[in-house]
């Protein structure tokens, strides 16, 4: 193909023919004028548009566009391929911190906030006092157990509380009421957190239990008895200050621990039942059934 010969010193806008072909010299270079007598860029946009952003117009043929880097991006071209390539480096993007399905901050009530310093910030967390910790990657989730050791196969051997004021036998079964037994030598039974005097009449319900604390008659063991002055057989409860059970015939003649009496409802109303002291006769008194249905 033969040179062309443009001409030497051009003002801005002349043109040029050489065959089929007429160029325009725009002060810088010589551009192709098509046949409409557009000046003809090939391959290239005359204006480049970002959404919510200035638009970017070419001013001459040979105006460059440049791409500028900002914070936390990368920019690589490829000539082989005509490729520019934006890569994010940290702040937040996929570019740096691979995972982001993580929370900025820890909150626990009642502690310090803990705030991430950094995308690849830790949280670590410790093992306190008899606490273990086990992580499992595969399904990405921490075991708590408590390793602490405890309680206690009787009451009084529990080592947190403070047991000197209650028994076991104290809340081994809920009654209407709980008469605390106490004694004037060998002569009385009193019953003062509810009744005043020596051997009072006590008044019961049908169909509820009641309780009697024997733990101050040391030496007078206490029986029950039917209107016949006949020893309760059935329906009797003793707890003793160890937690021993005994029942019915076997729950008769204590002087310590509480003796649980469940009243039969079909007691007859104003039915008088006795206590009574094995030991001494003079230790004696009537306890009246009122029967609940008559109520």
């Amino acid at each position: 193909m033969a040179a062309i010969n443009f001409p030497a010193d051009p003002n801005n806008g002349d043109t040029f023919t050489s065959g089929t072909t007429t160029w325009q010299w725009n002060g810088t270079v010589w551009s192709i004028i098509g046949g409409s007598g557009a000046v003809v860029v090939p391959n290239s946009f005359g204006v480049i548009t970002v959404a919510g952003q200035d638009n970017i117009t070419a001013g001459t043929a040979s105006d460059s566009l440049n791409l500028v880097a900002g914070a936390n991006t990368t920019i690589t071209t490829d000539a082989g391929l005509n490729q520019i390539t934006l890569t994010a480096t940290g702040g937040g993007g996929g570019g740096g911190e691979a995972n982001q399905n993580a929370f900025s901050n820890i909150a626990v009530s009642g502690q310090t906030t803990i705030a991430a310093d950094t995308t690849t910030d830790t949280l670590t967390l410790v093992a306190g006092s008899n606490i273990t910790l086990t992580t499992n990657a595969d399904n990405d989730s921490v075991t708590i157990t408590s390793t602490a050791s405890g309680g206690s196969s009787t009451f009084n051997s529990l080592t947190d509380v403070q047991t000197s004021q209650i028994q076991i036998h104290d809340i081994y079964e809920h009654a209407s009421a709980t008469y605390r037994v106490d004694n004037v030598g060998t002569t009385a039974y009193t019953f003062n957190s509810h009744y005043s005097g020596n051997n009072p009449t006590i008044y019961v319900l049908s169909g509820t239990t009641v309780a009697f604390d024997l733990d101050e008659i040391a030496g007078h063991p206490f029986e029950l008895q039917d209107n016949t002055l006949t020893a309760l057989t059935t329906n009797l409860v003793h707890v003793a200050n160890d937690g021993t059970v005994s029942t019915n015939s076997s729950a008769q003649g204590k002087s310590s621990g509480m003796l649980y009496w469940r009243i039969p409802e079909s007691i007859t109303n104003n039915t008088n039942y006795t206590y009574q002291c094995q030991s001494h006769a003079s230790m004696f008194g009537t306890i009246t059934i009122k029967r609940l249905a008559n109520i």
